[in-house]
Formats: C-alpha cells, sequence, structure tokens
C-alpha cells in the first residue's frame, strides 16, 4: 500500500549548494531585542547624566534631600578661627559694591554657588568674609521651616552703611542661650574672619540683606563670654531665604513714626 502524505513542499526547499533544509525562522525577535537593548541603553545614560547633576548641585532641595537619603553628604565641618579656609574679605560698603550690579540671574547663580561651597565645605572655593560692626534690630529661635531647625537668628544693620542688613544664623544654641540683646553691637575683627554670607537678597530698592553663618562655630563670641554653637546636621533648603522679616530702611521707619503722631495729633 502507497502512503502519500500531502504537501506543497515548502519543508523542503533548495538553499545554493543544492542542500536541502527546512524553512528559516523570521527575524521578529530580533528586531524586538534590539529596541529593549536601545531602551536600556537610554535608561542609563539619563541615570548617569541624572547622579552626575545630584552630585554636582547639592544645594537644589530635590537634590540636597536625595543625598541625606542615602547618607551622601559629608558632614557639615566645625571650623576654628585658625583652620577656616583663606577668602576674600569684604565690609559693609564692599559688599554693596560686590552684589550691586548683579542682575537677578547673576544673584541666583551666586546664591548656589555661596549655598554649594558650605555644604562642600569649601573644597573647590573660597568663602567670602563679613567684616565690620552691626547693630542688632531683632532676634528669634529658628524653627523647623527655616534652613536650620535649631538655634538662632539675628537680624544686624552695618552701622557704617545703612543700605546694608546682616541675619546671622546661630545653630544649636538653646533657649538659655540668647545670643544678643536689641541694641548690641556685633564687631567682626579682621583679624579673626569667620562669618561667611550663604545667601544675598536685594531688599527695598538699593538695599540688601546678607544671611550669614560662623563657620568657626565654637567662637563666636557675645562679649566676654563664649558662645559654642554646633553645625547643624540637615539643612532645609525648601525654606524661604531670607530668614527674618525686613525691618524697613531706618528712613522708610522714621517717616513711618512721624505720619503716626501727626495721624494722632
Amino acid at each position: 500500500m502507497h502512503v502519500r502524505f500531502l504537501s506543497d513542499g515548502n519543508e523542503y526547499r533548495s538553499y545554493g549548494g543544492g542542500n536541502f533544509s527546512k524553512k528559516k525562522e523570521g527575524h521578529g525577535g530580533i528586531f524586538w531585542w534590539a529596541i529593549l537593548i536601545t531602551l536600556l541603553m537610554g535608561a542609563a545614560t539619563f541615570c548617569w547624566f541624572f547622579s552626575i547633576m545630584v552630585f554636582a548641585h547639592p544645594e537644589k532641595p530635590f537634590n540636597y534631600k536625595m543625598l541625606a537619603k542615602f547618607h551622601k553628604l559629608e558632614p557639615l565641618r566645625p571650623w576654628t578661627t585658625f583652620s577656616v579656609p583663606n577668602g576674600k574679605k569684604l565690609n559693609a560698603r564692599e559688599l554693596l559694591t560686590e552684589f550691586f550690579p548683579y542682575s537677578l540671574e547673576q544673584m541666583t547663580v551666586k546664591n548656589d554657588v555661596m549655598k554649594r561651597s558650605f555644604i562642600r565645605n569649601y573644597k573647590h572655593e573660597q568663602p567670602i568674609y563679613l567684616l565690620g560692626a552691626y547693630q542688632v534690630l531683632s532676634l528669634r529661635m529658628l524653627t523647623e521651616k527655616d534652613v536650620m531647625s535649631a538655634g538662632w537668628v539675628v537680624r544686624a544693620r552695618s552701622t557704617e552703611l545703612e543700605d546694608v542688613d546682616v541675619e546671622l544664623l546661630l545653630p544649636g544654641l538653646t533657649v538659655s542661650d540668647e545670643p544678643f540683646r536689641v541694641g548690641d553691637t556685633i564687631s567682626i575683627d579682621a583679624n579673626k574672619p569667620q562669618v561667611t554670607p550663604l545667601h544675598v537678597q536685594r531688599i527695598d530698592g538699593d538695599r540688601i540683606c546678607v544671611t550669614a553663618i560662623p563657620l568657626a562655630y565654637s567662637s563666636f563670641t557675645k562679649s566676654a563670654s563664649a558662645v559654642k554653637m554646633t553645625p547643624p546636621a540637615f539643612l532645609n533648603m525648601d525654606a524661604f531665604w531670607p530668614v527674618t522679616r525686613d525691618t524697613g530702611s531706618p528712613l522708610a521707619n522714621e517717616e513711618l513714626v512721624g505720619k503716626e503722631v501727626a495721624a494722632k495729633n
């Protein structure tokens, strides 16, 4: 008996040399593998650039929180007056001359650089140091909404130039460690520079407010007694700058008082 299978002959075809082989498989799998590999390469490249940006700009709020979450931030160094890095020293008049020509964009970049340098313990950039005498206008304790959650902030105005306000961040102090009183004069000696700005804000026209911090946390003095501070363990980079409310210029305050007196009369 002859058995014959129905076939169109597709399973046997001649491919060069007269050899018979089965029909070749399609190339669809290779196409999808190529797409997958391309996507993976793109994801790897994105992650690489993203990590570079995070480490390069720790002053940005998202980047700072990301680095803090994975413990990639170096603790802030507790400097002394003898170990603080070298830097440019500016009094109130020189501060105004330095920052007044800055545009809004330039000021933003400069503020980012100052915060970044502080977070990195000044490994790549030198700090700027404040000099001169400043009279205390107000002070209060820091809260969790501020850039530092514990300590005091002191708002003072230059006795040399009324257009320059300075707010000093004094981290780690308790209620009993009230650093100054309203009316006190804070003198920053040129022989022991340590107060460095973190942020400069233009306020009320031609005036500026400089947010600064003493790098030598353990030796910032109040009269003859030493006020011992501690470096903050964490910074709230989402906080508002400057930290304190603007008390206004002396001329504006005098005009306001005059108006109130006239109204009462």
